[in-house]
């Protein structure tokens, strides 16, 4: 796993334990749009930027991977 992936994972894993301990705080009220407030917003914020760090950190490291394999087959298969 290389830094992105461990920012984005480490975020998001906060972020919904955050969350989750937040609504036992809040003592499970009924939660719609109207009734989050400021720190619910913020919580939501980390959560969904964790995983879009997470999402495209993997997605660049497929990347990657692609190009090593592309260049190992080719070498692959010019060799005798």
């Amino acid at each position: 796993m290389n830094n992105g992936t461990k920012i984005g994972l480490v975020m998001f894993v906060i972020g919904l334990i955050m969350f989750f301990l937040y609504g036992i705080y809040q003592g499970f009220q009924k939660i719609s749009l109207e009734n989050i407030d400021y720190f619910g917003t913020s919580i939501l914020i980390i959560i969904l930027t964790g995983l879009a760090v997470l999402f495209i950190s993997v997605l660049i490291e497929q990347q990657e991977d692609k190009k090593k394999m592309k260049n190992e087959i080719k070498k692959e298969d010019f060799e005798p």
